[in-house]
């Protein structure tokens, strides 16, 4: 996965597997752990590339782990952690707890809002919580064939609104789904600029604890071909 995310152009990874109830074992020491291992292998196989440490927490999970957990499950290694928002349709109960945990100090990643049944039916929360300072990030094949058309329009309207400061692989594998960025976003119709932000210059400022610049607002290029079609 890393000679494969190498090739795209990726020398950085924040690993990010999921803690949540279904992973009891993955913790916070596993992924130290493993993390240093990976980075010893890409060593001694001379691959240029350098993996952090970071996870996709649960929201129904992150109450309960500790600051200093925290700290090693955040991206990089930076104040922002990644949330994962509960696979429901009700989302009152979410937001507050996702509101407790902003009230402890670190800042939020929201992971692949478009997935969430209770984000995509009200696209006017993802606002609230990016006002309040909570940062999107997106999978980058929700902008393709591997999300369902419900999952691709809800990601091309929050990318349309300026409401997404990061796109990431979610790779599981060198071949399903790889760890492509670059070339991926540029098969989706991006810009060199739009690609530079959303893989390099906004995650780089995430992980060090810099300003994040705002996003730019990527027209669908879905409906530019549907309308060349037409005409």
């Amino acid at each position: 996965m890393c000679r494969a995310a190498w090739r795209d152009g990726t020398r950085t990874i924040v690993a990010t597997p999921h803690v949540n109830w279904d992973y009891p074992d993955v913790t916070a020491v596993v992924i130290q752990d493993k993390v240093a291992a990976v980075n010893d292998a890409l060593g001694a196989a001379r691959i240029d590339m350098t993996v952090r440490t970071g996870a996709e927490v649960a929201l129904s999970r992150a109450g309960e782990l500790s600051d200093l957990e925290l700290t090693v499950l955040s991206l990089g290694g930076g104040p922002y952690v990644m949330l994962e928002f509960p696979w429901t349709s009700a989302a009152s109960g979410a937001v507050n707890a996702l509101r407790a945990f902003a009230r402890r100090g670190h800042g939020i990643v929201l992971a692949h809002p478009e997935r969430s049944p209770a984000l995509r039916r009200d696209l006017g929360l993802i606002r609230d919580l990016v006002q309040s300072g909570v940062l999107c990030c997106l999978d980058v094949g929700s902008l393709a064939e591997r999300g369902d058309r419900h999952v691709r329009s809800a990601a091309w309207q929050i990318l349309g609104e300026g409401l997404v400061h990061a796109i990431a692989s979610d790779a599981h594998d060198a071949v399903r789904r790889p760890p492509e960025l670059a070339a991926a976003l540029a098969s989706a119709g991006l810009s060199a600029v739009e690609v530079e932000y959303f893989i390099r210059d906004a995650p780089e400022a995430i992980i060090n604890g810099e300003r994040v610049a705002s996003p730019p607002k990527v027209r669908d290029r879905r409906r530019r071909g549907f309308r060349r079609r037409r005409s």
